[in-house]
């Protein structure tokens, strides 16, 4: 009798362990310098450690493949920017400058001392505005699939009629428009069943004001902030929009793009191999300059 209440108290503990460690994997939050709430997972060991930021109207489980291949090699934290995914929306200003500092408190709640920033998208120009922030923590960012023209600007028409399109898709997806749209061109039904789940019921504030906010950095701040970047920069696009190399070494001597040609904007899903191939090869670059 003793023997098996010593055993069922093992179990319990064991038990209580298991919960604990399943949730503190799991649900890893940092909060913001404006007091959101910002989720986070952490997977795997070894230096550097890479931080994958997604685009807007999307969430961290865009790069559900890319965690599970980069993280048998390094550490690897995947956040949820405030807005979007398990993330808090109690924010006032929803600039990039304000997402910039989001992510640079998840690096110091990890006290994280080297990185490499991977941003899609907005993702991009955040990844850009944290690097500003700590540029020693930063070995290297890599932007996929934006800014292939920092000299291009958004007019008062554009910003408008953007703003009306991008609300549209994510109120009334469709396949036809992801398409259309150009985010994704192979095996369009598989990646739209994969981009629904964060579209359908999420709530949305913020949305409409990231977007906005996106528009203004790159009309206002993107040339300045990245003359003032201390910490070199590659891409990783898609072959759709032409990327001008020469216009951004302009502002970042040292940078270099990886051209991938037939994909869609989300390039991690249309050519996942490739995508993982190039991106190992930028972060071995960070590694060995």
């Amino acid at each position: 009798m003793k023997q098996k209440k010593i055993l069922i108290g093992c179990c319990s503990v064991l038990s209580c362990l298991i919960l604990f460690g399943c949730a503190t994997e799991m649900n890893h939050t940092a909060t913001s310098s404006d007091g959101v709430k910002i989720s986070f997972d952490v997977q795997g060991q070894g230096k550097p450690a890479i931080i994958f930021i997604h685009g807007w109207a999307n969430n961290r489980s865009i790069w559900d493949a890319q965690v599970s291949h980069f993280s048998k090699k390094y550490k690897v934290v995947n956040i949820d920017l405030p807005g979007f995914g398990q993330s808090g929306n109690n924010r006032q200003e929803w600039t990039i400058a304000a997402f910039g500092k989001d992510v640079v408190a998840v690096m110091e709640k990890l006290n994280i001392e080297k990185v490499i920033l991977v941003g899609f998208s907005l993702g991009a120009s955040i990844s850009i505005e944290a690097a500003n922030i700590t540029p020693e923590r930063i070995a290297g960012v890599v932007l996929v699939d934006d800014l292939q023209n920092v000299e291009e600007k958004y007019p008062p028409p554009v910003v408008s009629y953007m703003d009306s399109l991008y609300m549209d898709l994510v109120i009334n997806p469709t396949v036809e428009k992801l398409v259309n749209y150009g985010f994704i061109k192979n095996n369009p039904e598989e990646s739209f069943a994969r981009v629904l789940p964060m579209l359908k019921d999420a709530p949305r504030p913020g949305w409409r004001e990231s977007i906005l906010g996106y528009m203004e950095w790159i009309n206002e701040s993107c040339e300045e902030s990245l003359k003032k970047c201390q910490v070199p920069i590659r891409a990783i696009n898609a072959d759709m929009i032409p990327t001008n190399v020469e216009a951004f070494r302009k502002l970042v001597p040292s940078f270099q793009a990886d051209i991938v040609p037939d994909v869609g904007h989300v390039i991690m899903w249309d050519a996942e191999e490739e995508f993982n191939r190039l991106l190992e090869k930028n972060i071995q670059a960070f590694v060995n300059q």
